[in-house]
């Protein structure tokens, strides 16, 4: 767990001293402080409110997240290519992601 939890997770994410795991102490610490009510959990993360739902909807999508801003690449373009590579999956869990990421897709913005 990072020791400097002023910093936001996603920044101590980038760069790597912070680790997926991390993120639930962070939300605690969200949760505790008298932030809830100024700033929302995305930007306590240091997510955007688009990361912060993509993550919402599928967790494993953190490292995608992150290959977006280093690579700079559009999110949307980044999370069709991780939706398409779900579709048609045969576990269920793989196909309500899907689901979840198409919609958003689908959402304007």
């Amino acid at each position: 767990m990072p020791e400097d939890r002023n910093v936001p997770f996603f920044t101590l994410y980038q760069q790597g001293q912070a680790d997926a795991d991390d993120i639930d102490d962070f939300i605690d610490d969200w949760h505790d402080s008298t932030d809830t009510g100024t700033r929302s959990l995305a930007e306590f993360l240091g997510m955007t409110d688009d990361e912060y739902q993509v993550w919402v909807m599928a967790s494993a999508t953190l490292p995608l997240l992150l290959c977006a801003r280093q690579e700079n690449r559009a999110l949307r373009d980044v999370i069709a290519s991780y939706a398409a590579t779900l579709k048609g999956s045969p576990d269920i869990a793989d196909r309500a992601v899907h689901r979840a990421l198409t919609a958003w897709l689908r959402q304007p913005g």
